[in-house]
């Protein structure tokens, strides 16, 4: 959905991170943050060394030379990214339900004035 590079910009490292918030219970490789995010693997892994030290993201385990990461939810720094990025993905849907409901009662009006039948006095 990639609702942190909208407010933080397309920047690899937001990327990155947003793909580990988004999905934070899976393990990733460098190739998939790769694949996922549309950024060259030397830049993947550049930041994934940043984000062990801060140790918003850990290893997880390893897949024969695969090494696999996931989002340290241990972490205070990654749970805030984790909430403030499920914030605004239930912010941005509470907002299409409301939209959603305001068509509908429109229609539901549009459709009871139909059966209403204009008559000159």
């Amino acid at each position: 959905m990639f609702v942190l590079s909208e407010l933080f910009g397309n920047c690899p490292q937001v990327r990155i991170v947003e793909t580990f918030a988004e999905n934070y219970d899976d393990t990733l490789s460098g190739p998939d943050i790769a694949r996922m995010t549309g950024v060259i693997k030397a830049t993947v892994y550049a930041h994934i060394n940043k984000l062990l030290k801060e140790d918003i993201i850990r290893k997880a385990r390893k897949v024969g030379k695969t090494q696999l990461y996931q989002l340290n939810n241990d972490n205070p720094k990654a749970k805030i990214i984790l909430m403030l990025e499920r914030f605004i993905v239930s912010e941005r849907l509470g907002k299409l339900v409301e939209k959603d409901a305001a068509i509908s009662e429109f229609a539901g009006a549009s459709q009871a004035a139909e059966g209403i039948e204009l008559t000159s006095p």
